[in-house]
């Protein structure tokens, strides 16, 4: 990697306990299993996959909201597991998050200006209100609002004012690390493009590097260098956006570039995986062979019984027995 490398995720798992009672069973849901990234300055990697494969689960494990298991977040070098309240408290300033839901994130019981002042106020204790109120005001301009709207309240903003807003509220800490949680997920398509062009002015503007959650492969496509695809907690394959969507090896990626981007109802039916078999997150996969393989077409005997280790195949890092057959 050429760009100097900001964050990095070393066999990162996470795993939830229910009790099962006092006659009941206990169970665990590995959320994250063995997930390992690197990020560098100015690059966007995306993270995807269908609901309850682990996103979100990193992404609030990177930022320590979820605990892990097992494994190391580290930025710049520094592991944030072995660090204080305080020392942790510090390095937030770098790791700042945007959300899906721009209103959900937003106060509505505070104007604008309040919002924006408060990571001030943590990272920046000797500015004075005048001048929290000047960055705030040259941040919303930053974002491609106007300073007058400094005093109005989220609800009076439409959803993509407001994922401005939240956006801006992120960049005033100046970090180095964006967290971006589905960020246009919740917005109409003629927002969408509008929010992900401010974002990728920001990354080349300060040199951010974006850990970019989606469902959106056209938004991932538009926006991200490199991709992870995740299919319970577990990585199925990774590598560059243009080659992975230009000539995936792994059977789960083709199905959901098929779901994405083809039309055509008599070419969706030779997808590669099998829609009616959908993932049940509440059962534990076999620990011993593939994750995917009750939804596979192309399944063979020794992908029920040996787990695929994530190995190079054209170009492309790929947890399949059978990768490097076209």
């Amino acid at each position: 990697m050429s760009a100097p490398l900001l964050l990095e995720g070393r066999d990162l798992s996470v795993v939830y306990r229910r009790s099962g009672g006092l006659f009941g069973t206990s169970s665990e849901l590995a959320a994250l299993d063995h997930v390992s990234f690197t990020l560098g300055a100015g690059e966007t990697l995306a993270i995807v996959g269908e609901s309850g494969s682990g996103k979100s689960t990193l992404a609030r494990a990177v930022l320590r909201l979820v605990a892990l298991t097992a494994g190391q977040v580290l930025l710049r070098g520094e592991d944030l597991a072995i660090l204080t309240e305080a020392e942790l408290r510090a390095r937030r300033r770098e790791l700042q998050m945007i959300f899906q839901d721009p209103f959900a994130s937003l106060d509505p019981r505070m104007r604008i200006a309040e919002i924006l002042a408060q990571p001030l106020r943590v990272f920046e204790p000797a500015l004075n209100r005048a001048q929290r109120r000047e960055r705030a005001a040259a941040q919303l301009a930053g974002v491609g609002l106007d300073a007058a709207m400094l005093d109005r309240y989220p609800h009076q903003f439409s959803g993509g004012q407001a994922q401005r807003i939240g956006i801006a509220r992120a960049l005033i800490a100046a970090p180095s690390v964006l967290v971006c949680d589905e960020p246009v997920s919740a917005l109409d398509v003629s927002i969408r493009t509008q929010v992900l062009e401010l974002l990728a002015e920001q990354r080349a503007k300060r040199g951010l590097a974006l850990l970019f959650i989606a469902h959106d492969l056209a938004a991932v496509r538009f926006l991200c260098d490199r991709t992870l695809v995740l299919y319970r907690g577990q990585i199925m394959e990774q590598g560059p956006t243009a080659q992975l969507f230009a000539a995936a090896r792994h059977p789960y990626t083709r199905a959901l570039l098929d779901a994405a981007l083809i039309a055509d109802p008599l070419r969706a039916r030779r997808r590669t995986a099998r829609p009616e078999a959908a993932p049940a997150r509440l059962a534990e996969p076999s620990r011993q062979g593939c994750p995917f393989v009750s939804r596979c077409a192309q399944q063979q005997p020794r992908c029920s019984v040996e787990r695929p280790a994530l190995r190079n195949v054209g170009g492309l890092q790929v947890a399949c027995h059978r990768a490097d057959e076209r």
